[in-house]
């Protein structure tokens, strides 16, 4: 089978798309098919030698951990998934989905609702990613707005879509007019650039000087605590990604001096859902059912052939992707 490999960490050039033994699964695993295949920042740090978890399996590792397709084979173990069966699988192994087939245990593995093909759930993670930032990590607070900066990405896109679907006020930021176009075509009801506007003038104005509930933090580092001049009473700011780094010591101090404020943070990574399965498995499903019934439509940035993927990786490497990049075998 055609596959995506590395062997050596390094940039897109790493990447070598080339031919190797069709995987064979396990007792607990299945054989997937692969229709669409993922591309998202756990694939850069996969490819980039930034995961600590996968240095061992150099040289011929195969890149990526999501992808949709359906069931070819299954191993003796497997109780919950049979031939035929579509599905969506956010590897946790890490790795193995830039390929035509693809192994996961099962408890990776979730079945489509009826009616659902795998064409139609692009970005497994960060569906499942958006939801638990609103539904379980976002309560708390009074939930009725949010802020969300560098929102064009795969997750910000789908968080929006779901925010409005449950009622909420949405902002949203990004770093061109070409991106802020896509925030409004998926329904932000307030959008600017962050480059160039002044944040806390802009949420203060749309929210009446209120200040907005949720604030949804991806940068975190130095410039962490100023978003506390923009969050409302009782608000409350998930961080979850940390992309410039954690915010520095001292800055507990404004935290604590705002104790008025009823001000919270909270702290979110989707390996909180490792010992969860069945929690992240009905999470799945619901995210599966609100693009089922139209409630959600994942934005798609491009469909590349696997024989791309270094395009697909130098796309990513550059912030140049607004929605979800998705290849096909």
């Amino acid at each position: 089978m055609k596959a995506v490999i590395i062997n050596e960490f390094g940039g897109p050039e790493q990447l070598i798309y080339t031919d190797v033994a069709k995987p064979v699964p396990r007792d607990d695993e299945i054989l997937v098919r692969n229709e669409i295949i993922g591309v998202g920042k756990p694939d850069y740090l996969m490819r980039s030698g930034n995961d600590p978890y996968l240095e061992d399996k150099l040289p011929g590792l195969i890149v990526g951990n999501e992808s949709a397709g359906i069931v070819e084979a299954v191993g003796k173990n497997v109780k919950n998934i049979k031939l035929g069966d579509a599905v969506a699988v956010l590897n946790g192994t890490g790795c193995g989905s830039h390929a035509e087939y693809s192994c996961a245990e099962e408890r990776f593995a979730i079945v489509l609702p009826k009616g659902l093909s795998p064409r139609q759930v692009p970005g497994v993670l960060n569906l499942q990613v958006a939801y638990a930032l609103l539904y379980e990590v976002g309560r708390g607070t009074d939930g009725h707005s949010l802020y969300i900066a560098g929102a064009a990405g795969g997750i910000g896109t789908t968080l929006i879509q779901m925010a409005k679907d449950k009622g909420m006020d949405v902002i949203a930021s990004a770093s061109s007019e070409k991106k802020c176009a896509a925030l409004r075509q998926v329904g932000a009801d307030c959008v600017f650039n962050y480059k160039t506007a002044d944040v806390k003038g802009v949420v203060l104005n749309h929210t009446n000087g209120r200040g907005v509930d949720l604030i949804y933090d991806q940068v975190c580092g130095p410039n962490f605590k100023k978003q506390f001049d923009y969050l409302a009473d009782f608000g409350q700011i998930v961080l979850y990604n940390w992309l410039k780094g954690s915010p520095e010591l001292d800055q507990l101090d404004t935290i604590i001096k705002r104790a008025w404020h009823g001000n919270a943070i909270r702290c979110f990574s989707f390996h909180a859902f490792d010992d969860k399965p069945e929690r992240r498995l009905a999470n799945a499903q619901k995210c599966f059912e609100m693009i089922r019934d139209g409630r959600v439509k994942p934005l798609v940035y491009k469909d590349l052939p696997l024989s791309e993927a270094r395009q697909a990786h130098e796309l990513l490497d550059a912030g140049k992707i607004i929605g979800k990049l998705i290849m096909h075998p």
